[in-house]
């Protein structure tokens, strides 16, 4: 005996709990009531593992044009410059708005702590409990979804297809995997905001929940995709057996760390002239090539020119994790290789966040706004969600 689905209405309704999802969510509430889909529990999305930072125009000597620059210059060639000035120049307001909100970022003093990372002229990466910031940006953004009374979080919540009339979404179905039950909501407009596809990878740094759901859903109903061949490799993944792919930060080599090969060689210099600090995509490459230069299944990351008390207040989770797999940043080389950790492509969209379906949205790391090119500059994602 088959049941007919449950049936529900909203004004909106989010897929995805990252911070693309709860960010939309909250604004959205201000015109309507908002149901929020997250596949899995509230806080599992990529979002949680992002470590790194948050890049924003603030500082004194930064300017938004070397911004604007350096994320063009990233992107080789290949961003769509009206989304790249539209992140750069709005940035800075929209972080603004999360301290207010209580989103608690490092300081130096009283000041905002800035560090640099790959391909920044500039130190413009905000970061929080040294390497939780998108941690605690999701901790701050969630704690005001649940102030707001029309706006509806549900978890474990498996969205599955979108309804279409006449070529327009009007709604999806999911499945709620605590029963196996069937639900479908009708919604004035829809929002995927579902995170990336890093699981399809044997090597990844993303969360168990990013199979690129959103996309495989916008494809099914005919939605335009692009730029799926940008997939970018984090550079630095930790590479233990038995391991998860933990993310070993890029802000550990803009605080000085060096790249080793299995012979303890200093190699980045023979490929780009800012040596660890060069592109992610040269520097993955790089590895890739040491590699199989060397018949290595990794190289290492040395930060033992830091001292103990410098790492562990600056990078906490980092050094925990590399502690539960015997390894001391201060004194031991981390076995590192590159892991696939980022879809520049996705749902293609216009600057409003409109796909090629009418009712149909996307955001975060399932769109194709453009402003990532081929390959995203470290800690732009943050800001673009």
């Amino acid at each position: 005996m088959t049941h007919s689905p449950k049936s529900y209405q909203a004004d909106y309704v989010v897929i995805g709990s990252g911070i693309a999802g709860v960010r939309a969510a909250i604004e959205l509430s201000q015109s309507g009531t908002v149901l929020v889909l997250a596949k899995s529990d509230l806080y599992e999305s990529a979002t949680a593992y992002a470590q790194g930072g948050i890049a924003v125009a603030l500082s004194d000597e930064d300017e938004i044009g070397l911004h604007e620059q350096d994320t063009l210059n990233a992107g080789d060639g290949l961003c769509r410059p009206a989304p790249v000035s539209l992140l750069v120049e709005e940035g800075p307001k929209y972080i603004t708005q999360l301290i207010e909100w209580g989103t608690e970022f490092d300081r130096a003093g009283t000041k905002l702590a800035f560090t640099r990372e790959a391909a920044h002229s500039r130190s413009r990466i905000l970061h929080a409990h040294g390497d939780s910031t998108g941690r605690e940006i999701s901790r701050a953004l969630l704690a005001r979804a649940h102030t707001i009374p029309h706006l509806h979080m549900r978890a474990h919540a498996f969205t599955t297809e979108l309804i279409l009339e006449k070529d327009r979404a009007l709604g999806v179905r999911f499945l709620d995997e605590t029963d196996n039950s069937l639900h479908e909501v009708r919604a004035g407009a829809i929002l995927l905001a579902t995170g990336g596809l890093g699981q399809l990878y044997r090597e990844t740094t993303n969360p168990e929940v990013a199979t690129g759901d959103g996309m495989a859903i916008a494809y099914e109903a005919g939605a335009v995709l692009s730029d799926l061949e940008f997939v970018q490799f984090h550079p630095t993944a930790l590479s233990v057996k038995g391991a998860p792919r933990f993310l070993l930060s890029e802000a550990l080599r803009g605080e000085g760390g060096i790249l080793r090969n299995i012979n303890l060689e200093r190699f980045m210099k023979r490929y780009h002239e800012a040596q660890e600090l060069a592109p992610r995509d040269v520097v993955a490459r790089a590895i890739t090539s040491e590699m199989h230069k060397t018949q290595s299944a990794h190289v290492y990351l040395d930060m033992t020119a830091k001292s103990k008390e410098f790492l562990e207040k600056r990078f906490p989770r980092i050094c925990a994790t590399c502690l539960g797999y015997g390894l001391d940043l201060s004194s031991d080389l981390a076995p590192v290789s590159p892991a696939a950790h980022f879809m520049m492509g996705g749902v293609k969209t216009d600057l409003w966040g409109r796909t090629s379906i009418p009712g149909l949205y996307a955001a975060g790391e399932t769109a194709a706004t453009g402003v990532h090119g081929a390959n995203r500059l470290a800690s732009n994602s943050l800001l673009e969600d």
